[in-house]
């Protein structure tokens, strides 16, 4: 199933699409019976065809440019809308949940909870490690908490209820470099480096369902553009 975001963008193009095609077919089908008529009408289908053919170009470069957005996600954090909680064991702490996730550039964390009785702490690495809740990089109490990953790097994580972070109820997630999206594997952060969970392979699923939406689109539009052409 396409994300919302991907279906936007389909609809996008071939909206951009079918206006450039309805440009292409707009051409004089009367010429002058004069020589001079029909060098001028060759030259103007021409001309025609020349505009028309540069605005499909634009038209799949624009695409595949805001294709590459399309791929964020939004991630509740655990798995489960009551996942923000003091794990019950080191198997069902969180990190173990981070560990088997990627996380990519533009993706959202979503925390749900109870308002009122719990908050979501951004913090730095040492505050993380110490569970210091006292001066917080951003807090988080609305219970339905939505976390832009806005650059590549570590992220921290504490709970804002006296206590719970030192039984365990928080998370550390590590944001992939672009520069490794489309990998197969990228390799995970130094744990001394981050105190972070490793980085989980590239999800398959959805690099196959981008590629071949891709290709799909780019092979028909390439189909119309030789026909009219």
């Amino acid at each position: 199933m396409l994300s919302s975001n991907t279906q936007r963008l389909v609809s996008l193009f071939f909206i951009t699409l079918n206006t450039t095609l309805l440009s292409l077919l707009h051409t004089p089908t009367r010429a002058s019976e004069s020589k001079k008529g029909k060098i001028s009408l060759v030259l103007k289908k021409e001309k025609t065809m020349a505009s028309s053919s540069r605005a499909v170009s634009a038209s799949l470069l624009f695409f595949f440019l805001l294709l590459g957005f399309s791929a964020a996600k939004e991630l509740l954090v655990g798995g489960k809308i009551d996942a923000w909680k003091i794990p019950s064991s080191e198997v069902d702490s969180l990190n173990q949940w981070a560990e088997k996730s990627r996380f990519r550039v533009g993706d959202y964390l979503v925390w749900k909870f109870e308002s009122g009785k719990d908050s979501v702490l951004e913090v730095t690495r040492e505050e993380y490690g110490n569970c210091s809740s006292s001066n917080p990089i951003k807090e988080y109490s609305d219970g339905n908490t939505k976390v832009m990953l806005e650059r590549p790097g570590p992220f921290y994580f504490i709970s804002g209820a006296k206590g719970h972070c030192e039984k365990g109820q928080k998370l550390v997630v590590v944001v992939i470099s672009p520069k490794h999206t489309f990998r197969a594997i990228s390799p995970a952060p130094s744990p001394a480096e981050f105190e972070a969970p490793a980085v989980a392979p590239t999800s398959t699923a959805t690099t196959l369902q981008v590629a071949l939406l891709t290709s799909t689109l780019l092979v028909f539009a390439m189909t119309l553009v030789v026909t009219f052409f």
